[in-house]
């Protein structure tokens, strides 16, 4: 046998010193640690879940990489870079090496069977001594499962304190239990890798190791002060308030459980030990595992330990050593154990009531006073009930109840009729016991044959004896008594529970939301008296006045409640009623069903919602609880209730034992808030607005109010421009904008004459639902603005113009091509410039071969002094200049050659205060003479 093991020899330094980057830098050291260590655990356990097989190890800086056989690597890394970090294997003197290289002792045994260690790859070995200094021995290949000492005498492992442990002896090398650790056994051809105090056992390549892999002991709490496993010493307590003459009779065991792997095993084949347990030597504190107390399930195994020589509130650390087939020892971390001291006076029987938990209160050790917290039980008379079913024993420990079936304790409870002609006292009423009528037998009650409807609500009186069994030889068991009182009844109808569905008589329960008056909704009446089990179940016997207005709840999935969604408790009786006559609250949600008396075609059941409220899709239920009129407490109309997880039942159907939920499905109040543009602002175009007289022009929109439809015709629009949503031009010329907003939330947007229309583009208006507030937002529009000038229309091009003598100089007026008598044959006769209300700003008269204006245009559009009117244009080095106010061009060139032939593109612009409305058109210019 021999084995391997790595630790991080490391160079440590001191400093007089720490600065607060020092600090800092720690505390991100610290963390790093512990992130590395997390992931080192975690590819610990992929590995080991995969059953990966390691096919060799190599030191590196700082630790060791592990090969796998598929290929894949771990590295396992026990310190820092440089010369700074944790100490690793102490007690042996190590070769000399860099700081953060790894030494590799390496164990072997010698012809004698006594250990030897090596730190030179083997070149030269010493002995490996215990704490006494004394060598340590192997155990035998064959030793006897018995032998507790043989059965882990070979299992090396790094203990809880950091020292290499080799079977029962503790070796005198330290390891720093700060840094992760690896031992290679070379007998089971196994890597046990200890980090963070765990261990994990991966196997090397061809190795037929069947035991444990992972044991990890299961944290109770996150603090390691508060982590302890308890076990209970039961004592009788001394009289005299002594506690060293406190008597033992019994013991609690404790539990642990623990994370292993692989998850499913052979319990069978398990031995389970606990670390010190097997040291003989007299009032050593010890542990043993409570035989067939292990159990596993879903890869947690749990096992129960019992306490030996433990001084109680003492705190001890073990581990746990689980033996597979006589043959592979795993062992877990290490966890804290304590004993707590419980006395007798702690035990109690307890009442038995399905579905309820163990109350920690006992039943009165005395028959003078019945519980009057706790209500009786009770049985068919006709029938038997069972007291052992109903009565048993816990230990309270902390206020906290164990029953004593989870402790392996034994303990009896026996059954007896009390006393005859005893006094109890019931409330305020004092009786003598007749128990003549009842009997018990084999923890079995009943009515004796002879009258037994006479029993009917009469109480049997029981005494209890419990008897706790002493596991101490010569001490009495723990024996205590109570008194249970059942009553024998007539037998119960069991109560069953349903659900009826409301629903409209036509149509759905998707509504529109209404701020102006309370919406009715017929559901169907008939359909609901037949499914709760007829018409009298609610109507009564034509009773005109069981008239209803029931509160409405809905399911909080969030809360995990039912939440009430009317705004009043509604009216649990009222005079009949026709619905429009109601009267409910704004906002109300409630039920309305009218009691139509002997005329049952009058019965009327109704969905009753108030004005300006609101509800999202959701099924709502009928409360079974209503407000009484004048009154300041509820009444249930219906005989409802409310069940499991506060689920309302709305009626009670006595003739068939049977509730019933009522809801209504897919329930809906929604505002459908909508603004529409209106058709004839369909272009969301700002084009300005112009007096009636048609004198004056401003560039602005209509009120936005005036442009929109809302929907629905009761709800407001509030509407906002957003600076920065804008263009870049807006932004910069938002002094020159003008925002209005009046009276019944009018809107008005307004642009300076100095501004550009053109650039302008368009602006983003936002809409809001009643107010101005990020969850009132509905929708950003946009709206292009336009200058108040149309494009020209009827343009065209001037064509030919020839001159035989052109010559530089020459001056030529193009609009003489366009003047004709006839107005049908010039071609520009339709040449136009009209403003959006069909006005002609300006018109070619083709007669006498001028531009004709609108009389007021100039007081219209040209308020500012850059808005020159009618002004002409051409490319710049084209040859030819024109004069900007009567459009006479110039030939600036000499028109030499053979022939001379050009065209010349003339703008025309209208300059306005809002920009420029402009068209082109050419003329071809020939030096020659007219074909």
């Amino acid at each position: 046998l021999s084995a391997i093991l790595f630790g991080a020899l490391m160079v440590s330094s001191t400093g007089t010193f720490v600065s607060c980057k020092d600090y800092d830098d720690d505390i991100d050291n610290i963390n790093k640690e512990l992130t590395d260590i997390k992931a080192t655990i975690a590819s610990l356990d992929a590995a080991i879940k995969a059953g990966k097989s390691i096919s060799s190890y190599t030191a590196v800086a700082n630790g060791y990489e592990l090969t796998f056989t598929d290929g894949s690597k771990i590295t396992i890394s026990n310190g820092k870079d440089g010369a700074q970090g944790e100490q690793g294997l102490q007690g042996i003197q190590g070769p000399q090496g860099p700081a953060g290289s790894s030494i590799v002792p390496k164990f072997k045994v010698d012809a004698d069977s006594y250990w030897m260690v090596s730190v030179d790859e083997g070149a030269t070995y010493e002995y490996v001594l215990n704490e006494a200094g004394e060598k340590i021995k192997a155990t035998g290949a064959n030793a006897s499962a018995d032998d507790i000492a043989d059965v882990v005498g070979n299992l090396i492992f790094v203990d809880e304190d950091g020292y290499i442990n080799i079977g029962d002896y503790k070796t005198s090398f330290k390891y720093n239990a700060n840094i992760p650790s690896m031992i290679y056994n070379e007998k089971d051809q196994t890597m046990k890798v200890t980090v963070d105090g765990k261990e994990y056992t991966l196997l090397m390549e061809g190795s037929a190791f069947n035991g444990l892999q992972t044991i990890v002991y299961r944290k109770q709490y996150k603090d390691d002060y508060d982590d302890i496993v308890y076990a209970y010493l039961l004592k009788y307590k001394d009289k005299e308030g002594n506690a060293d003459k406190d008597v033992l009779f019994a013991s609690v065991p404790a539990k642990a459980e623990f994370k292993v792997y692989p998850e499913t095993f052979s319990l069978s084949d398990a031995e389970f030990y606990f670390s010190d347990t097997y040291k003989t030597r007299a009032a050593v504190p010890a542990l043993s595992y409570v035989e067939k107390s292990a159990s596993l399930e879903n890869g947690i195994l749990s096992v129960s330990m019992r306490p030996q020589n433990m001084v109680s509130g003492t705190n001890y650390k073990t581990s746990l050593d689980v033996k597979m087939y006589n043959q592979y020892v795993s062992a877990s971390d290490y966890f804290n154990v304590q004993v707590a001291t419980v006395y007798s006076e702690n035990i109690h029987a307890y009442r038995i009531f399905p579905g309820q938990e163990i109350d920690p209160r006992q039943i009165r050790s005395t028959v003078e006073t019945a519980n009057f917290w706790e209500p009786a039980d009770k049985f068919n008379y006709a029938e038997q009930f069972n007291l052992n079913d109903s009565v048993n024993a816990a230990v309270l420990i902390d206020d906290e109840v164990m029953s004593l079936a989870e402790t392996n304790i034994e303990y009896t409870q026996s059954f007896k009729l009390i006393d005859q002609d005893m006094e109890i006292t019931f409330g305020d009423q004092t009786i003598k016991t007749r128990q003549g009528i009842f009997e018990v037998k084999d923890g079995i009650l009943a009515v004796k044959e002879a009258y037994q409807s006479s029993a009917i609500n009469e109480y049997a009186g029981v005494e209890v004896t419990t008897t706790v069994k002493s596991q101490v030889e010569g001490v009495d068991d723990y024996v205590f008594k109570n008194t249970i009182f059942v009553k024998a009844v007539r037998p119960e109808k069991e109560i069953n529970y349903g659900t009826v569905d409301l629903i409209p008589n036509a149509g759905t329960l998707a509504l529109d939301y209404n701020a102006t008056k309370t919406q009715i909704i017929s559901l169907n009446v008939r359909k609901f008296e037949s499914e709760v089990g007829g018409r009298d179940v609610v109507a009564g016997d034509n009773f005109s006045n069981m008239n209803y207005l029931l509160p409405l709840y809905a399911y909080n999935e969030e809360t995990k409640r039912y939440e009430r969604v009317s705004v009043t408790d509604g009216v649990a009786a009222m005079a009949p009623t026709n619905s429009d006559k109601v009267t409910i609250a704004e906002g109300d949600i409630l039920l309305y069903y009218r009691n139509g008396g002997i005329n049952a075609d009058k019965d009327s059941l109704f969905l009753m919602v108030g004005k300006k409220a609101k509800l999202p899709k959701t099924t709502l239920y009928v409360y079974p609880y209503a407000q009484v009129t004048g009154e300041s407490y509820s009444a249930s109309p219906w005989g409802g209730t409310l069940g499991k997880n506060g689920m309302p039942y709305a009626v009670w159907n006595n003739y068939d034992a049977k509730y019933f939920a009522l809801t209504l499905t897919d329930v809906s109040v929604i505002r459908n808030f909508n603004a529409v543009v209106r058709d004839e602002y369909k272009a969301q175009t700002i084009i300005g607005v112009w007096n009636e007289a048609k004198t004056t022009y401003e560039l602005k929109s209509s009120d936005f109010q005036s442009m929109y439809t809302i929907i629905p015709a009761d709800a407001k629009a509030v509407f906002d421009l957003d600076w920065d949503k804008q263009n870049e031009y807006v932004k910069d010329h938002k002094d020159q904008i003008t925002v209005t907003e009046g009276a019944n939330n009018s809107f008005t947007i307004a642009f300076s004459p100095r501004l550009d229309a053109a650039q302008i583009k368009e602006v983003k208006v936002d809409i809001y639902d009643t107010a101005k507030d990020k969850d009132n937002f509905f929708r950003t529009d946009t709206w292009a603005v336009r200058s108040p000038l149309q494009a020209w229309a009827g343009t065209a091009n001037l064509g030919k113009y020839y001159d035989p003598t052109l010559a530089k100089n020459t001056k030529v007026d193009p609009f003489s091509l366009a003047k004709n008598a006839d107005k049908t044959k010039s071609v520009w006769k339709d040449l136009v410039l009209k403003d959006y209300i069909d006005q002609k700003v300006i018109s070619f008269n083709v007669v006498n071969g001028e531009f004709d204006k609108l009389a007021n245009e100039a007081t219209l559009y040209r308020t500012e002094a850059k808005s020159k009117g009618l002004i002409f244009s051409v490319p710049e080095n084209c040859g030819w200049t024109i004069d900007e106010t009567t459009g006479e061009l110039t030939c600036d060139e000499d028109p030499t050659g053979t022939i001379y032939n050009k065209t010349i593109t003339v703008t025309v612009s209208y300059v306005h205060d809002f920009g420029a409305s402009s068209f082109d058109f050419t003329i071809e210019v020939i030096r020659d003479v007219k074909p």
